[in-house]
C-alpha cells in the first residue's frame, strides 16, 4: 500500500486535487490510498511524526503568509520521512530552477491546469513510479542494448512502457520508460519482440506495447503509465480494450 498525503492551503483546490488523486489512484489501478488531506504544512508535519511511514507527497509550493514555503517544509519533511517522494502541484512553474538551486531533491512537478485529465495523467504516473515494485528473488528480468562500440545500457523490462521505430532514423527504434527516458539503438521491432517476449504487444506496425503499462484505450489511442499515449491499429483495439477492462476489474476486485 503506497499512502498519500495531499496539501494545499485552499480549501476549494485541495478538495479538487483529492478528487483527481482518487481518480488517478482508480485509473492507474496502484495499490495506494490518501493517508491525510490537510491545508496546514504544520498540520502535515504533525501527523507524519505520529504516524511515521515513507509517503507520496502532493504539495502545494505556497502555503500563505502563515506557513512554512514549500523548500522548508520540505527539508522538515525529510527529517521525519528520509524516503519520502515529493511531487510540487503549483502554479507557480518558475520556481522549479529555486527549488532544484536550494538543492533539496523533488520528485517531480505537476502544473495546476483546468485541464483535469491532464492533471488525472501526471498524478497517475507519479503514483506508478512511488508504488513498491514486486521483485523477483531480489533480481528484475532486464534487457541488455548494445549502444556503441563497448557500450551498453541495461533496462529492467519492467519499466519499458512501449518501443517504437523512428522514422527519421533508418533501421533505429528507441525504447520509452516509466521514468521518461528514452533509449534509441540501431535495431528492429522484429528483434526487440524477440527480446521482450509475449508481455509485449504489436500493438501497431511501429509500435510494441508492454501490456503492464496500458490503462485505457481512447479514440484508438492507448494512454499508458507513463503519460504518454500510442496509436493502436484498428485490428488491435478489440485486444487491447478486452485487456483494458480485464485489468480494471482486477483492479476493483482487489
Amino acid at each position: 500500500m503506497l499512502p498519500v498525503i495531499v496539501c494545499d492551503d485552499d480549501s476549494f483546490t485541495l478538495h479538487t486535487i483529492s478528487e483527481l488523486v482518487k481518480r488517478s489512484i482508480e485509473s492507474c489501478g496502484q495499490n495506494a490510498r490518501i493517508a491525510c488531506l490537510t491545508a496546514s504544512g504544520r498540520e502535515l508535519l504533525g501527523f507524519i511524526q505520529k504516524n511515521p511511514g515513507t509517503y507520496l507527497y502532493f504539495l502545494d509550493f505556497d502555503l500563505g503568509r502563515q506557513e512554512l514555503n514549500g523548500i522548508d517544509l520540505v527539508r522538515q519533511i525529510y527529517q521525519t520521512d528520509p524516503q519520502g517522494k515529493i511531487v510540487f502541484v503549483t502554479s507557480h512553474t518558475d520556481k522549479g530552477m529555486e527549488i532544484l538551486k536550494s538543492g533539496i531533491q523533488a520528485f517531480g512537478f505537476i502544473e495546476k491546469s483546468l485541464d483535469h485529465e491532464k492533471m488525472v495523467r501526471e498524478f497517475s504516473r507519479y503514483l506508478t513510479l512511488a508504488s513498491p515494485r514486486k521483485e523477483e528473488r531480489g533480481c528484475r528480468p532486464s534487457i541488455e542494448i548494445p549502444l556503441g562500440i563497448d557500450e551498453t545500457v541495461r533496462l529492467p523490462i519492467d519499466d519499458i512502457c512501449y518501443v517504437d521505430s523512428v522514422k527519421t532514423v533508418a533501421h533505429s527504434i528507441c525504447y520509452h520508460t516509466l521514468d521518461g527516458s528514452a533509449v534509441t539503438v540501431r535495431d528492429t521491432m522484429d528483434h526487440a519482440q524477440e527480446l521482450l517476449g509475449d508481455r509485449f504487444i504489436r500493438c501497431h506496425r511501429s509500435v510494441l506495447v508492454n501490456q503492464s503499462h496500458v490503462l485505457s484505450l481512447e479514440n484508438g489511442m492507448l494512454r499508458l503509465s507513463n503519460g504518454e499515449a500510442v496509436s493502436c491499429a484498428f485490428g488491435k483495439r478489440k485486444l487491447m480494450a478486452g485487456y483494458c477492462i480485464r485489468r480494471k476489474e482486477f483492479s476493483d476486485g482487489c
